[in-house]
């Protein structure tokens, strides 16, 4: 009976010795896991605040590139200007060339609406070379028949005498002959004009 009691004590010893070591270990895995929970959050709230004041930066940036007076308004404006100053200097290095040795001719369309006109070199061409839908009103563009234009602009065309014009409503196109002392007015005659000088008896030189 002796000996039972004290294999029953040594035993309670044993198991709580056991006990005790199960829960240091157990305490100590529990702080090492909050510690890593602890640490994933500060890594998680870390990188939450810089992807936040990037993400506002950004906004910032993006506010400052769009409202009026910002950067991306400067630089529309700036372009607008340059592209502006480029068709306005077209326009005037077009205007300015009256030479009378350099006929050439320009579309007035009547009405409100636009009308589309095409021109091929010849009337056997299979495709037009310069094709456009005109707005109501004297024309850009000049279309030089006889001899190259002095300055040569987007505006300024270069054509054969014989050339083919069709347009989809002739009734609302005329066309203006400037060159050689002399000017006319001139309305389509039909829907096309297969070639330009035959049709309305133009003076080339040497022909």
């Amino acid at each position: 009976m002796k000996n039972f009691t004290l294999f029953i004590g040594i035993f309670l010893i044993i198991l709580l010795i056991v006990s005790s070591s199960l829960s240091f270990l157990t305490l100590a895995k529990v702080n090492e896991l909050n510690n890593e929970i602890k640490s994933f959050q500060n890594k998680t709230n870390e990188r939450v605040n810089n992807f936040t004041s990037k993400f506002e930066s950004n906004i910032t940036k993006i506010t400052d590139l769009i409202t009026p007076g910002g950067v991306l308004e400067e630089y529309v404006v700036a372009k607008s200007f340059i592209e502006n100053l480029e068709e306005y200097l077209a326009l005037i290095l077009t205007e300015a060339q009256q030479t009378d040795d350099k006929p050439y001719f320009r579309f007035f369309i009547t009405g409100k609406d636009q009308i589309w006109i095409g021109l091929k070199n010849s009337e056997n061409d299979s495709s037009y070379f310069f094709q456009k839908n005109f707005s109501p009103g004297l024309s850009k563009e000049k279309f030089f028949y006889f001899k190259e234009p002095f300055v040569e602009t987007q505006y300024t065309i270069k054509i054969n005498s014989d050339s083919y014009i069709r347009t989809a409503n002739p009734a609302s196109v005329y066309l203006i002959f400037f060159g050689f002392d002399s000017g006319k007015l001139v309305q389509m005659p039909g829907t096309t004009v297969e070639n330009l000088s035959k049709e309305f008896n133009l003076y080339i030189p040497g022909q």
